[in-house]
């Protein structure tokens, strides 16, 4: 995200006044402090205003203060494509504002299953019979791929229970991925890289605006190899065990949903329209 702050900050360190058009609601709030103790003032210059530097000192210890680096290091890593936590924590403060780098994907399989990171073979049956799950760091420059025969199935699963006991689900799936909530662009990314027949990634998400959301963007990113997990007697399940609140809050989705030419979207979004109710994906675990 830009940071027009840093731009700002070097304009007045450099020239003394910055144009007052220039300066964003957001940064005139970040400079508040300093307009009120005098250290900045606005004044009138032709037919605008500008933002004039009274005490050069106090601005660049404002400066030193937001970016404890420097503004030129500052400027270079706002400017970066792909920023690390420490960088962005060294910069701004905020390791948030950073990537760790790569992501860790877990992952667990039925007997014999393999996945290949870096043409190296990742045994996750043997992992999951041994220690719960495998697992993989997928990193921009990774190469992962799923070695699972043409007719064999992915499932993407969205919550940790129903990962851990994804082969009670009845998908008749191979290997599991952990989604853990909303799946990330990187994942996304990747699973659109697959080579998979038409339905052979399973998507397993809560049967709630927010589940046929990411179904959505998973079709988005993978297309026809999605489908769309659906157990049966999936409606009386809803019916008995749903949970309005999951409908009800995330409704500001239904309109974006209702425009989806998908045939799987349009039937579950009836269905959650005729009940009002969502269901989370762990009732399947338990209901025969």
């Amino acid at each position: 995200m830009a940071d027009g702050l840093i731009r700002t900050l070097t304009r007045l360190l450099k020239e003394g006044h910055a144009p007052w058009s220039s300066v964003s609601s957001r940064q005139r709030n970040q400079l508040q402090s300093l307009r009120d103790a005098g250290v900045l003032t606005v004044e009138r210059e032709g037919g605008g205003r500008r933002l004039v530097v009274q005490n050069r000192e106090m601005v660049q210890r404002f400066a030193e203060k937001e970016y404890p680096a420097g503004l030129d290091a500052a400027r270079e890593a706002d400017e970066a494509e792909r920023l690390p936590a420490s960088d962005a924590a060294l910069h701004f403060r905020d390791a948030k504002r950073g990537s760790a780098g790569g992501e860790v994907v877990l992952f667990r399989g039925r007997p014999g299953v393999k996945i290949t990171r870096n043409g190296t073979p990742v045994p996750i049956g043997e992992l999951t019979q041994s220690a719960g799950v495998g697992a993989a760091l997928l990193g921009s420059d990774t190469t992962l791929t799923v070695d699972l025969a043409a007719d064999r199935s992915l499932a993407i699963v969205e919550n940790q229970e129903a990962f851990l006991r994804f082969e009670e689900l009845g998908t008749a799936a191979e290997l599991a991925c952990f989604a853990g909530g909303r799946l990330s662009g990187q994942v996304l990314e990747w699973l659109g890289s697959l080579e998979r027949a038409s339905g052979q990634i399973i998507h397993c998400p809560d049967y709630d605006p927010v589940g046929l959301s990411e179904f959505q963007r998973l079709r988005d990113a993978c297309g026809d190899a999605v489908q769309l997990f659906w157990p049966d007697e999936l409606e009386p399940m809803i019916k008995t065990y749903g949970k309005a609140a999951l409908y009800r809050d995330s409704a500001e989705l239904l309109d974006r949903l209702s425009g989806s030419s998908h045939p799987e979207v349009q039937k579950l979004l009836a269905l959650l329209k005729r009940h009002g109710q969502g269901l989370e994906q762990e009732v399947l675990l338990r209901v025969d």
